[in-house]
């Protein structure tokens, strides 16, 4: 497994908000923020 950078609640926010506005490219917003496509996919249906 590889170690993920640590990320804060105003990221994800960032993330999950770039990610909507791509149309839903979860694959696009976790090579841009450099963190796994598991964690924008949650995020993004937590929201």
């Amino acid at each position: 497994m590889t170690k993920e950078r640590s990320t804060t609640w105003q990221e994800r926010i960032d993330i999950v908000l770039y990610c909507l506005a791509n149309g839903q490219d979860y694959t696009k917003a976790a090579k841009q923020f450099q963190v796994s496509y598991q964690h924008v996919y949650g995020w993004v249906r937590k929201f």
